[in-house]
């Protein structure tokens, strides 16, 4: 075993080669298993992030009443994807990003309805009848 003696330490600085070795291989074995943890928490996380923002697109259909039950026409807009109610009264979208949207709808009379709606990765949501006053 070898010994150096170290100035910082004073007159008692004598450290053995073999321990310093031991605390850096120690130091190097937690640095690895730190970097490592963090790699997989960082690739879950990734993964999750990806899961979510790049689903699969999923649908949005309703049909649009006025007071008295009659079918209405005109337009209707989920962010910037527009559709237009058919003479029947309904719309249909069929290829919205997954999450939280807002739904709205302008009638060729004048009138407009805004609602959230949640667009579900790969489902076609269906929300009925729309009554609009």
């Amino acid at each position: 075993m070898a010994f150096e003696h170290n100035p910082e330490f004073g007159d008692g600085g004598i450290k053995s080669r073999q321990t310093l070795h031991e605390l850096l291989v120690k130091n190097e074995r937690i640095l690895y298993s730190v970097t490592g943890t963090l790699l997989v928490i960082v690739l879950a996380l990734s993964l999750y992030v990806l899961g979510i923002f790049s689903g699969e697109p999923g649908g949005l259909a309703g049909c649009v009443v006025n007071a008295a039950g009659g079918p209405v026409t005109g337009t209707a807009q989920v962010e910037t994807t527009p559709a237009l109610v058919s003479a029947d009264g309904c719309f249909f979208f069929a290829e919205l990003p997954p999450g939280e949207h807002e739904l709205v709808i302008e009638t060729s009379g004048g009138s407009s309805l805004s609602q959230l709606v949640e667009i579900i990765s790969g489902q076609a949501v269906e929300l009925g009848i729309i009554a609009i006053p």
